[in-house]
């Protein structure tokens, strides 16, 4: 499987270059529009820290975007899935009867974002195009809290910002692939209430995200 993920890889990027090598590397090409699959490792921050203190890599995103009339500007769409979480050993928890148990936990959390996005390339015709964004939209969240044999859990739907960086980064001027580098900060208007006085507001994380593009001339 990895020679064979190698030989693509080789493959994609010796493509560029021919083609690149076909024309004026000078000149280059504003893409139509671009699809993106990304790879997403998610840091809670915040209230949501408290809740799962650790960074997840389990997650991913397919995105994309179209060239507005205006020079440099894109409009799309993300769709993803993503999960945290942690285990907390004897913690003690306490019933609306009085009763108490101290036992160790498992606490996740799995969401599935979808957002609206308009972007700004500053150089989309060039080989490295950094960009701005923000995503507006908003996210399905599972939150559950595991003691012992229960499983205590909420669903939830929550308004979301996403103000992301990030560049897109062609394979050759004129290849038609591409890497996809960024990095996010999403808040969203979700909580977490479960346990009695256990709560978590207006949950926000930072993501990486790294991926494949398909450029679109």
């Amino acid at each position: 499987m990895k020679k064979i993920i190698f030989i693509l890889t080789v493959f994609v990027l010796l493509t560029g270059i021919a083609q690149s090598q076909d024309k004026p590397a000078s000149l280059g090409y504003k893409p139509s529009s671009y699809y993106t699959f990304s790879w997403n490792t998610t840091f809670t921050v915040g209230d949501f820290n408290k809740w799962v203190g650790n960074a997840s890599p389990a997650g991913f995103d397919i995105g994309g975007r179209y060239s507005l009339p205006l020079s440099g500007l894109t409009t799309g769409f993300n769709i993803g899935w993503q999960r945290v979480s942690e285990i907390y050993t004897n913690q003690t928890f306490y019933g609306t009867d009085g009763s108490a148990i101290t036992a160790t936990n498992y606490r996740f959390t799995w969401m599935v974002p979808f957002q609206a996005v308009i972007a700004y390339h500053f150089i989309p015709e060039k080989l490295v195009s950094p960009y701005i964004g923000l995503g507006i939209g908003g996210d399905y969240m599972e939150h559950h809290l595991l003691i012992q044999e229960y499983d205590i859990y909420k669903t939830r739907w929550d308004f979301s910002l996403t103000p992301e960086v990030g560049a897109l980064i062609k394979f050759g001027y004129f290849g038609q692939w591409g890497a996809l580098v960024a990095v996010n900060y999403k808040w969203t208007t979700n909580q977490i209430e479960l346990y009695n006085d256990r709560t978590s507001k207006d949950l926000s994380m930072v993501n990486l995200k790294i991926g494949l593009a398909y450029i679109i001339r």
